[in-house]
């Protein structure tokens, strides 16, 4: 495969995070991909679609074709367990349940994982719990961006290659 045709070809890396209104959410997301495109790869957010042919065509298109799987959970409304008593046993928040159902697909994908889980989110929900992601937790939204970029450093994701075959001929072979 030629250098233009192998540049053209970057990593897809599918970022699934909350985008709640009135909140840091989108703009940490646009900060990730923005971080990701610079280490070469082609990230894709996902965003909340309201219909089920823009499910079958947007979100479950773009993790059929993903290479790679950032899942960002970040704090919802305040739960207030109880204990057995009826006393309250803390605060913790749930997390974004749009998030949760596309780390569900991304799992049955086998897509490989990097999990972030915000302070404050109830540690090992839903499908967290199941897949022993070992979520990093954060704080600071601001400092999420670098944080993502560093683990993908670290796990040693590359961005020049996918998970597909592409066949290819020279452009002189088997001219007529």
């Amino acid at each position: 495969m030629g250098k233009q045709n192998e540049q053209k070809r970057r990593a897809r890396v599918f970022i699934s995070c909350g985008q709640t209104k009135n909140s840091s959410e989108l703009e940490t997301a646009h900060k990730i991909r923005e971080r990701l495109e610079e280490l070469g790869f082609e990230p894709y957010i996902a965003v909340e679609e309201q219909t089920l042919s823009g499910l079958r065509e947007n979100i479950f298109r773009q993790l059929r074709i993903a290479d790679y799987f950032v899942f960002v959970d970040f704090k919802r409304e305040r739960l207030v367990p109880r204990g057995r008593t009826g006393r309250s046993t803390g605060l913790q928040h749930r997390g974004s349940l749009f998030s949760h159902q596309e780390l569900a697909l991304a799992s049955y994908l086998g897509l490989p994982l990097l999990a972030f889980q915000e302070k404050g989110v109830k540690e090992d929900d839903g499908i967290l719990r199941f897949l022993q992601a070992n979520a990093s937790p954060f704080k600071d939204r601001h400092l999420l961006p670098n944080v993502v970029a560093d683990e993908v450093r670290r796990r040693a994701w590359t961005p020049h290659s996918r998970n597909e075959l592409v066949l290819e001929r020279e452009p002189d072979q088997h001219q007529n």
